[in-house]
This record gives C-alpha cells, sequence and structure tokens, in this order.
C-alpha cells in the first residue's frame, strides 16, 4: 500500500508561469487538506515545478533528498517533469487514490583528486570531462582494476541510464531503461589513426564498478569537469573517479507513466 503525503514542500522556477503554477498547487492542496512546509526538511513530498532543469538544481540544493518529488512541467522538454500544467486536479486526485509509485534513479558519485586534496560531486544525469577544445585531450580510462583504453579527442561522457536520453543520446550514445542497472562511458569526438587510438562506441559497465579517467599528457593535464551541463571544475586534475553514489533520486510515477512512450514523445517523435 503507497505511503499516505499529507505534507508538502514546493520548488520552482523564479518566473511568471512558475509563480502562477505554484499559487495554484498550493489553492488546490490546501482544498484538499494537504499542509504546505516552507522547508523541504519538514515535508514528506516536494513538488518541483519547471523543466528538467529545475529538477537538477533542486538535487543539487536539497543534496539528493530522500523524499519524493513530484514534477510539474512548465519547461519545454519535460523528461523528468510528468505532471502537465492543466493536470494538477488529476494529480492530487491520483495522490488520494494512492494511484502513484515512487521510482528510484542512481546518481553518479565523482571524485575529482587535484593537488588540493579531493572534492566530491553528485549529479543524476552524467559527468563531462573535456578539454579546452583548442587541442586534443589524452585521457586514461580505468574500469575497477583494469585500464581498459586511452582516448584522444574531445572528452568523455559518463551517463546514468537516466542520463541516457540527455547529452549522451546527442553524442551517440544508446538510450536505457531507468531500471536498468548500468553506466554508459560515450566518448567525444573520438580520434582513431596511425597516431592515435581510441575506443569509438560506447562502452557498458556495471553499476558496482568505478570508472577512473586520468590525464596521460604529462605536460598539460588541463581539463574541464561538468556535472549536469554545469562547470564544476576547469584546471589541472590528477584523477577523476566515478561510481555509483549511495543516494539515490526518488521521483514519483503515477498509473499511466511509461518510459518508452516518453522516449517516443518527446525524443524519437
Amino acid at each position: 500500500m503507497n505511503k499516505t503525503y499529507r505534507k508538502y514542500h514546493i520548488y520552482a522556477n523564479d518566473n511568471e508561469i512558475s509563480d502562477r503554477i505554484t499559487k495554484e498547487v498550493k489553492e488546490k492542496m490546501a482544498a484538499a487538506g494537504y499542509e504546505y512546509s516552507d522547508t523541504e526538511k519538514g515535508a514528506d513530498l516536494i513538488f518541483c515545478i519547471g523543466g528538467d532543469g529545475a529538477l537538477l538544481r533542486l538535487l543539487r540544493k536539497y543534496d539528493f533528498p530522500e523524499t519524493p518529488i513530484v514534477g510539474i512541467n512548465t519547461g519545454h522538454l519535460g523528461f523528468f517533469q510528468e505532471i502537465t500544467m492543466d493536470g494538477i486536479d488529476e494529480l492530487i486526485r491520483m495522490l488520494d487514490s494512492g494511484e502513484y509509485h515512487v521510482q528510484e534513479y542512481i546518481g553518479l558519485q565523482t571524485d575529482v583528486y587535484t593537488d588540493a586534496g579531493k572534492t566530491t560531486y553528485l549529479s543524476i544525469n552524467e559527468i563531462v570531462v573535456r578539454g579546452d577544445g583548442e587541442r586534443l585531450l589524452h585521457l586514461g580510462v580505468r574500469v575497477g582494476d583494469n585500464e581498459i583504453t586511452r582516448f584522444s579527442g574531445d572528452g568523455i561522457l559518463v551517463c546514468t541510464p537516466a542520463g541516457s536520453t540527455a547529452y549522451n543520446y546527442s553524442l551517440g550514445g544508446v538510450i536505457v531503461d531507468p531500471e536498468v542497472d548500468m553506466l554508459q562511458i560515450t566518448p567525444m569526438a573520438p580520434v582513431n589513426n596511425i597516431a592515435y587510438r581510441s575506443f569509438t562506441s560506447g562502452l557498458i559497465v556495471p553499476t558496482h564498478t568505478s570508472i577512473e579517467i586520468f590525464p596521460v599528457d604529462n605536460e598539460d593535464k588541463t581539463v574541464s569537469i561538468i556535472q549536469d551541463g554545469r562547470v564544476v571544475v576547469r584546471g589541472d586534475v590528477k584523477k577523476i573517479v566515478i561510481s555509483v553514489a549511495e543516494r539515490k533520486a526518488h521521483i514519483v510515477r503515477f498509473k499511466n507513466y511509461n518510459f518508452w512512450k516518453k522516449v517516443t514523445d518527446k525524443i524519437i517523435g
């Protein structure tokens, strides 16, 4: 039997549309007997009002909360966000009737090692390691204890199944159902000739192992590290170690949710 949620919090984009939807949600939830919490820690349900970018910001701000998240889409794509702006009445009805389940999404933990020490970042979609765009980036890739390949090109992306439909797909990576436990390593503009050897297609690895990426150019170890579309490191690094995070994202899915239908509607067309 599904948990009964009675106290909720709202995280929303700062724009006119999201402000209007926030007001509507508060009014209708109050009429249905739900109580609003000013903080996420006091709530047993979080509404995320905006596009997919709003959800990424929510996860960063609240550090992948255990509290389930309901996405109301006011953006363009809305792949994570399930509820449309005109679906709030139906949303409340399904919450009241228990016509939902909570889907867990794995995240990535990325440990970046520099001369200053280790810094850790969490992401739900992907981590990108790339150069400055003006030179080839030369990297080694280790999976578990095995160095499996060297790479020369623009960079390397590592994504979760949830992130397989984002930047990864634009790079030619494969779309993976979020219920599949795996990580994907996707090359970015690999160079493969008599001078340099690189892997040219994606690699699929199990979630129980770690992925280590490290510069192999002794003269220049400068890279940019991009966490879910946001540059978090630009400078010299010793190594980047990527693994499945202990924390997960918890997204409320309603009875009509179908991942592959959403792929068809939003991406493939």
